[in-house]
C-alpha cells in the first residue's frame, strides 16, 4: 500500500492491550496495534491503561497528553483492516 500523507484518522476509540479501533478518512476501519511501540521512544509516557486511554484526535492524529502523537499514515498503513 502507497502511503497517503493526506490521510486522517476520523475516529479512535482505545482498546485494551494498547490498540486502537479507528476509522480513516479513506473509509477504511480496523484496529491498531500499539502494543509494539509502547516501550520506545516518547510512547513510554503513556505505557500505563489510563494514560493510553487518554488518545483524542487532533487534526485528524491520535494525540495523548504531553503532545505524544502518532502519524495517520502510519495507523493507516499499519492498521488490520476489517
Amino acid at each position: 500500500m502507497a502511503v497517503d500523507y493526506l490521510i486522517k484518522v476520523t475516529e479512535c476509540k482505545p482498546l485494551p492491550d494498547y490498540r486502537l479501533a479507528v476509522t480513516c478518512s479513506d473509509g477504511a476501519k480496523g484496529v491498531f496495534d500499539m502494543s509494539g511501540y509502547m516501550t520506545r521512544g516518547m510512547f513510554r509516557e503513556v505505557n500505563t491503561p489510563s494514560l493510553f486511554n487518554a488518545v483524542r484526535l487532533v487534526h485528524g492524529v491520535p494525540t495523548w497528553p504531553g503532545d505524544i502523537d502518532i502519524a495517520p499514515e502510519r495507523v493507516r498503513s499499519d492498521m488490520s483492516v476489517d
